[in-house]
């Protein structure tokens, strides 16, 4: 009889704990680290020449102190950033519902913080103390317009977490290269919003992106990609 009631005991214990691990919420990481860069084909560097004077034509400005040898160093160094742009490592933090963002090439870091509120579009521009901010920016104050094409369907597993394809599309009748295209993979088991990663203009409150290519309607085959490569 005493062994019987060691055993019911025994059983009530493991339910117990049992049932609080599957009740208790499952911790949220706090850093992440992706892998930007620019992506490239044949048929992208062609479209980049054929739009390089409209794209320039459309920085350059002949009444003020521009040259003719600003333009062209203007032509260069457009043609390198887009096609030879070095990787980088995006840095996201988030301590409560605060996130900094900071990027790195080749181990060090460049350039200031970012910090934004998760549900706010303002970005807080803070120097490498993180105690001075000196600048503010509200990403959501033009009210871009943005058609959004969710795919449940199109699943990947990535870092352990269940994906689906999350389109964006931000309309721009003026651009010489047209709309802005944003192709992710994106889980809604993280709690951060997209523009956690990078500058979107809209809020999608609680899909996080694990995989982001961006390009241009017109420019196809250039495209800036991110991928997720660290999570703690």
């Amino acid at each position: 009889m005493k062994h019987i009631n060691y055993i019911l005991i025994l059983l009530i214990l493991i339910s117990c704990s049992t049932s609080k691990k599957l009740t208790e919420p499952s911790s949220q990481p706090t850093k992440f680290i992706f892998k930007k860069s620019m992506v490239s084909s044949k048929s992208g560097i062609t479209e980049l020449k054929s739009k390089t004077d409209s794209l320039i034509k459309a920085t350059y400005n002949p009444k003020g102190k521009d040259s003719l040898m600003n333009k062209e160093l203007k032509e260069m160094q457009m043609t390198e950033f887009l096609t030879q742009t070095p990787e980088t490592e995006i840095y996201i933090e988030v301590k409560n519902d605060s996130i900094w963002r900071y990027t790195k090439q080749n181990g060090k870091m460049i350039g200031d913080y970012f910090m934004i509120q998760k549900n706010s579009g303002v970005l807080n521009y803070y120097d490498k103390s993180k105690t001075v901010n000196y600048r503010k920016y509200d990403l959501f104050a033009k009210n871009h317009k943005y058609e959004i094409i969710e795919n449940r369907k199109n699943k990947k597993e990535i870092n352990g977490f269940d994906c689906y394809k999350l389109t964006l599309i931000k309309k721009d009748e003026e651009s010489d290269t047209g709309n802005t295209i944003y192709e992710m993979y994106v889980t809604d088991k993280i709690e951060l919003p997209i523009h956690s990663v990078i500058n979107l203009t809209k809020l999608v409150q609680n899909t996080f992106p694990i995989e982001i290519r961006i390009s241009e309607e017109k420019l196809s085959g250039l495209a800036e990609q991110y991928e997720l490569i660290k999570i703690e």
